[in-house]
């Protein structure tokens, strides 16, 4: 690699046209948990940092974000489809985003590598790698450093920088039908499900207190900028006692022509508070768009992992895959309680599992 044709930039505007060529990359790849949210949110997420090699004329060759959630990548504004990217002049290569300890918020000293990408005729001539390291070097060298690597890259992250390995990431993909008839065996009557956008101060303030009793770090402000957005939908189920004790949400995620929804996350006690939050989401999204699939992504050693593929394998035309494995730089105990995870949020801007 000639260093001459090639610039390395730490930072980005978060209207920069370069986002836009990193949404095109990620959803090319297929990366289910990289839902619309993510591509959203993560150019004006404070905890993200990225690194990027491009052509001194102006052509993007690799980007690298790292923060502390997701895998490598995750940046978009809420934008319309983009213009073709040849005329960008752009080569993407590798982002990565880290938690800033500035920020006031505690993450346990993690850096989660959201995104890893090289534009395709950029591969195998040295610039990933060059980003990678320049990437590590930024990071706090007390943290640890935590990436969801796909399948066929376990083997050469776990070489390197990240050797430990944790759960795996199970996904389970159906038509919207299929998903309501596996819903309607098991939904209960003694509780009353709210949208969040009806629910009132108060009751919010619940739901955020609910999800820190689950993922034991605050989330409220990622909380808060997710729910704002115009395309997600979330759920709460309310007990007698007026008490949240169960959350979902739903989000569109890949190419539009897939009509493609990631049910994400779903905290609850049992089954049957998980199907039962979940059914007026699958209700909403089947109004939007009648093609609807679901993908429900499930995390080894949960509550979600234990219960779901059962019911799930039982079914035709339910698809599934193995679609990433989690590695730490070092061991890791996350604190999350798993007796209540049926499936982890899985965003790159706020880490939960």
């Amino acid at each position: 690699m000639d260093v001459i044709n090639y610039e390395v930039v730490d930072s980005v505007l978060p209207n920069d046209r370069v986002w836009l060529e990193w949404k095109n990359l990620v959803e090319s790849e297929g990366w289910t948990s990289d839902d619309l949210s993510v591509l959203t949110l993560t150019p004006t997420n404070p905890t993200t940092r990225i690194v990027l090699a491009r052509k001194k004329s102006g052509k993007l060759l690799t980007i690298r974000n790292f923060k502390s959630m997701s895998r490598l990548a995750v940046f978009l504004i809420s934008m319309p489809t983009p213009p073709l990217l040849h005329m960008y002049n752009h080569c993407f290569i590798k982002m990565v985003a880290f938690l800033d300890p500035l920020c006031g918020m505690s993450y346990d000293n993690i850096a989660y590598i959201g995104f890893y990408l090289v534009h395709p005729e950029h591969r195998g001539k040295g610039v990933g790698t060059m980003i990678w390291e320049r990437a590590l070097r930024r990071m706090p060298e007390n943290y640890t450093v935590i990436l969801r690597a796909v399948p066929y890259m376990i083997s050469r992250y776990k070489s390197k920088d990240t050797p430990v390995e944790g759960q795996g990431l199970h996904a389970y993909e159906m038509d919207v039908e299929i998903l309501i008839e596996i819903v309607d065996e098991h939904v209960g009557e003694t509780y009353v499900v709210r949208k969040v956008d009806e629910l009132t101060k108060e009751e919010y303030r619940q739901v955020e207190q609910f999800d820190l009793s689950i993922v034991k770090r605050d989330r409220s402000e990622f909380l808060r900028r997710f729910h704002d957005l115009s395309f997600t939908v979330g759920t709460v189920l309310l007990n007698t006692n007026n008490e949240v004790v169960a959350c979902a949400a739903v989000c569109p995620t890949l190419h539009t022509d897939r009509h493609l929804f990631k049910l994400a996350p779903l905290y609850a006690s049992s089954l049957q508070e998980a199907f039962t939050v979940i059914k007026p989401l699958i209700a909403e999204v089947k109004n939007v768009d009648c093609k609807a699939h679901f993908v429900l992504q499930m995390l080894s050693g949960t509550i979600g992992f234990e219960l779901f593929p059962p019911l799930f394998t039982s079914v035709d035309d339910v698809s599934y895959r193995k679609c990433g494995v989690t590695l730490f730089s070092t061991a890791f105990e996350n604190p999350l309680d798993t007796q209540r995870l049926f499936i982890p949020h899985n965003n790159s801007c706020h880490f939960d599992a």
